[in-house]
């Protein structure tokens, strides 16, 4: 799976540590995140691939590599729909 990372056109903001809001200056959207995909945007943006993300994931909540990588490619794809990251190489 290719590596990604934060669109320049998007601001993130926690609003705690169980959730954040990302808004899209692009298109003017907004987008909330759960405690997981806040989780996965901050390894995101600390350069970290999605390997990584699902390690990290399995070492901090109950659930295994499996799952944890399942979701998170599940997660970057729907970002990536959005305009919301894009691939590492662009």
């Amino acid at each position: 799976m290719s590596a990604y990372r934060p669109s320049p056109d998007v601001v993130a903001t926690e609003l705690d540590d169980d959730e954040a809001v990302l808004l899209s200056l692009e298109t003017q959207r907004y987008y909330s995140m759960n405690e997981t995909g806040t989780r996965v945007w901050q390894l995101l943006s600390d350069g970290r691939n999605p390997d990584d993300i699902a390690t990290a994931i399995t070492q901090e909540w109950d659930t295994t590599f499996d799952e944890a990588l399942a979701y998170v490619k599940e997660f970057l794809a729907e970002l990536e729909e959005e305009g919301l990251v894009v691939k590492a190489d662009e």
